[in-house]
């Protein structure tokens, strides 16, 4: 029993470090991807050179980077429900459920617009290059995920439009550096992969309703 006693407090430490280990991570991670997002509305050009200079790997940008911004908007508009008492309305289960849903399908719609940059690439005098546009699309879509801050007060969901524009600003500025697309077609290539991305997100948040409301 005294064996116990001893142990408890060690025990204790460990989990206390571990949580205050856990939550410099979070700090450190949040603080990337504000200097990021700022980076790229301040210096473009510059912030795009240093991302084409990293070394990293696709699953990498897309847990380590996407996945915490991707649940920005979902966690935002659970809260605005709550206070503005639209939760009221539905089960907060299935509020939840839409809220993972949403999160998941926006991570995977960040994929699809990896792979959509790269297989078009070509079209527009770009070069092929999986990582590239990977981190084209993970990048560029900073302002959309970070705009999911306007959920918390939904009368504010149309300052989201400016971060599409902020969005395919990011993406023209890019493409010519990580994709080695022409300055002059970087507008045409970003405006075309923007237009299938919104039509792909229409057609799988679409499925995702479903999917819940079934």
């Amino acid at each position: 029993m005294s064996a116990d006693n001893e142990n408890e407090p060690q025990s204790r430490r460990f989990s206390v470090e571990d949580a205050r280990q856990r939550a410099q991570q979070a700090l450190r991670k949040s603080e990337f991807i504000l200097s990021r997002a700022w980076g790229l509305l301040r210096e473009p050009k510059k912030e795009w050179e240093q991302i084409r200079a990293e070394e990293t790997t696709v699953p990498n940008i897309l847990l380590g980077y996407v996945a915490p911004l991707a649940a920005i908007p979902p966690v935002c508009d659970l809260i605005g429900s709550a206070l503005f008492n639209r939760l009221i309305q539905i089960d907060p289960g299935e509020a939840l459920i839409r809220a993972v849903i949403t999160w998941i399908v926006s991570i995977g719609l960040v994929f699809f617009l990896g792979v959509l940059i790269n297989a078009v690439a070509e079209n527009f005098d770009g070069d092929r290059n999986d990582l590239a546009a990977q981190k084209i699309a993970a990048y560029s879509l900073t302002p959309a995920f970070i705009s999911g801050v306007f959920s918390l007060w939904p009368p504010l969901w149309w300052l989201s439009l400016f971060a599409l524009a902020a969005m395919v600003f990011l993406m023209y500025r890019g493409l010519p550096i990580l994709m080695k697309a022409p300055v002059e077609r970087a507008m045409g290539y970003a405006a075309t992969v923007t237009i299938a991305v919104m039509v792909g997100g229409i057609v799988l948040f679409s499925l995702a309703s479903c999917v819940t409301a079934g």
